[in-house]
């Protein structure tokens, strides 16, 4: 009868659990890398896209206290050529001048406004997309 070799299988099983146990170590460790670069990532889009919209909003209440600046202006200017009004006619005359100009201002404010936002959506579509891709790229790097 021939002699099997002697192994120590506590000691094999050992080492083979610190194996395990240290590749579990290595791959928590990248997966926690990778979550907080995708979580960074998403702060930093979140941040630009809030710096975005403040930006914006900045914007179209510039342009609000515009239009309301020029409404009250031309209101006034109204108010005055009515009051120097001999006939009916030129009530009518002014009314219509004003109704007019009154529209024009408001369609000129209502289409600056609506590029301006146009222009935002994009922005803030272009910064959530590289927002995107960032983390993405750095968490294949890791």
């Amino acid at each position: 009868m021939a002699k099997e070799p002697t192994t120590n299988f506590p000691e094999q099983s050992a080492q083979s659990a610190m194996q395990v146990q240290n590749w579990l170590r290595e791959m928590m460790e990248q997966n926690l890398n990778q979550t907080r670069s995708v979580l960074d990532g998403l702060l930093t889009t979140a941040s630009k896209a809030v710096a975005g919209i403040d930006q914006q909003a900045t914007e179209i209440r510039g342009r609000t206290m515009s239009l309301a600046q020029e409404t009250l202006s031309n209101t006034f200017d109204f108010a005055h050529k009515l009051v120097h009004a001999r006939q009916m006619s030129d009530l009518l005359n002014l009314q219509s001048e004003f109704f007019s100009r009154q529209a024009q201002v408001v369609a000129a404010q209502s289409k600056e406004v609506g590029e301006s936002t146009l222009r935002g959506v994009h922005e803030a579509g272009r910064t959530a997309s590289q927002g995107i891709e960032t983390p993405r790229r750095g968490s294949q790097a890791a």
